[in-house]
């Protein structure tokens, strides 16, 4: 009997599925006059997500009125399908003015969520 190599099983590559929950900004802030919860300073941004695997890879970009303040490349914990994670940079508005920020995900897939802010 002749011998037969043993085929190799493919492993698939497919890249793990995400979902963004919410974006969040943080800094000082207060409710104004008006009933809307303002920020006062530098403010900084978070994010929610979740992935169909433990420890995915993703590449994201943070917009900030359609400018890019940041981008980069992260995993997820590897014991974990879901994670918070704030941006590492601040920024500084005008007081009386108000904002959009969004969360881009950029690979694998793109997906995107936003959330708006006054400054007073």
């Amino acid at each position: 009997m002749a011998a037969h190599p043993s085929k190799a099983v493919k492993k698939s590559a497919k890249a793990a599925s995400f979902t963004l929950a919410y974006v969040r900004v943080a800094g000082k802030s207060r409710i104004n006059q008006e009933g809307v919860t303002c920020y006062t300073g530098p403010v900084s941004f978070g994010v929610g997500l979740e992935a169909t695997e433990m420890g995915a890879r993703f590449s994201y970009r943070w917009l900030v009125d359609g400018k890019v303040v940041e981008k980069g490349s992260r995993s997820l914990p590897s014991y974990s399908r879901s994670d918070y994670f704030g941006s590492k940079k601040q920024v500084t508005m005008d007081l009386g003015t108000s904002h959009k920020v969004v969360f881009q995900l950029t690979s694998p897939g793109r997906r995107s969520k936003s959330s708006s802010w006054v400054m007073c």
